[in-house]
């Protein structure tokens, strides 16, 4: 497996741990939240947020540990996990805090790092059939 690749794998795999941490605190902030006037709408908003959080650890946790078998499906997906992590991280830095900055590029990295020509030749090289 090239660098970029490895890289890639351990990028998808650090942010199962974050996807994780933000469902959670996503998650306590929900269950603490006080609905008064127009709470429920911003209850749901968390909630949607958490689990969105939830889905993208999913999704990291899974590809990151089918790498190893490797084809187009599993590179696509790979790029699919980077793009929602740099546009969810985007869209908690313009309305919620600067904290998002850091999941816009650790989503760039994925990536590019994804994209990567070692990285597609990698992906798309032949495979032994398993008896």
């Amino acid at each position: 497996m090239p660098a970029p690749t490895r890289c890639a794998r351990g990028l998808l795999a650090a942010l199962v741990l974050a996807a994780a941490g933000c469902a959670l605190r996503l998650g306590a902030t929900a269950v603490t939240f006080e609905t008064g006037a127009l709470g429920a709408p911003f209850l749901a908003l968390l909630l949607l947020a958490a689990a969105g959080c939830v889905l993208t650890a999913g999704a990291a946790l899974v590809l990151s540990l089918r790498f190893t078998e490797g084809g187009t499906a599993v590179r696509t997906g790979a790029l699919t996990v980077g793009w929602v992590t740099v546009l969810g991280s985007l869209a908690a830095f313009l309305t919620y805090d600067h904290v998002g900055a850091v999941g816009i590029g650790w989503g760039a990295l994925v990536v590019a790092l994804s994209g990567h020509r070692e990285t597609r030749a990698w992906f798309e090289r032949g495979r032994l059939l398993t008896p």
